[in-house]
């Protein structure tokens, strides 16, 4: 009989799974939007919904096949090239170990968010190309304030002044309260760096960046107090895990599998009231902290079931 049929989906199984929670990890990475035109969102999204569907209908296509992984005496296994299933996929415990981790962090982050219009005004005002600028200084604008020395800072003054911004639109003067200079005060002339958008003439002008364009998962405080922690607890989860202890999770089992989809699907709906800004019972964040213990709670169902 040839059974090499069974070992392609056999080994679409394996990897269906590898590839889907991968492209659910992209997903995190990439700093899913929720704003349009979500190219990006949707497409790793996608990918993640279509290799999981063609997992579970690989699942359901492999006949069936000896549980060597289970209590029961361990069978020979059919070398590779003879037409047997092959053995556990390698990359399974790293994915459950790392991809919990990383899951569980994500969720935990969107509480630390920004609010939904703050994040739609910051990505409207990035597509207006937002950014730092050189403008000429036409006047002053009201009397210096001098700033005298102290223990922690040198001498400066503070001057509000009128710029005059090339806007995309057209050139406009603005005025730019309490712009820095030492050791003299600012006057007309002068070259002054200030943030706005060209794109977007009704947007504010001022002289600190007001937009954060690095994703929150790449920012350099995560960098040094998170993300140690995330590698150190995929490192303790996968070492608890073995390839063949995951074997049989490589076919779609609803008992097993459904009941764990319907956890995670719980802990996204929790997160949306962050994500799109309303409160439920008076709360958005508590939500998203309750969301973030989600994918500890799906693998413990899976561990537990199957």
């Amino acid at each position: 009989m040839d059974t090499s049929g069974g070992s392609a989906a056999t080994r679409i199984c394996g990897w269906g799974m590898v590839v889907s929670a991968g492209a659910a990890v992209g997903c995190s990475l990439a700093g899913v939007s929720s704003y349009p035109p979500l190219t990006p969102e949707l497409a790793l999204a996608g990918a993640s919904a279509l290799f999981a569907v063609a997992w579970v209908v690989a699942s359901y296509r492999k006949p069936k096949e000896p549980d060597h992984f289970g209590d029961r005496p361990r069978k020979p296994r059919a070398r590779r090239g003879s037409g047997g299933s092959g053995g556990p996929n390698p990359a399974l415990p790293y994915v459950f170990g790392f991809g919990i981790a990383l899951a569980t962090v994500a969720a935990f982050l969107v509480i630390f968010t920004p609010s939904s219009a703050r994040g739609q005004w910051e990505e409207r005002m990035l597509a207006a190309g937002y950014g730092e600028f050189e403008v000429p200084v036409v006047r002053v604008s009201g009397e210096p304030e001098f700033v005298p020395e102290g223990q922690d800072n040198d001498a400066y003054y503070l001057t509000d002044v009128v710029v005059r911004v090339p806007f995309a639109a057209g050139p406009r003067e603005v005025v730019v309260e309490g712009m820095y200079s030492a050791p003299e005060p600012l006057a007309p002339g002068a070259e002054v760096a200030v943030y706005y958008a060209p794109g977007a003439p009704d947007a504010p002008v001022t002289e600190h960046d007001q937009v954060e364009e690095d994703a929150l998962f790449l920012s350099f405080a995560l960098a040094v107090w998170v993300w140690p922690w995330v590698i150190i607890a995929g490192v303790i989860m996968k070492s608890q895990m073995e390839a063949s202890d995951l074997h049989r999770l490589r076919r779609f089992s609803p008992v097993v599998h459904l009941p764990a989809l319907g956890i995670l699907l719980a802990g996204l709906v929790l997160l949306l009231p962050v994500a799109l800004g309303f409160q439920v019972a008076g709360y958005d964040r508590l939500p998203a902290f309750i969301a973030s213990f989600t994918p500890a709670l799906a693998l413990t169902w899976v561990v537990r079931a199957s």
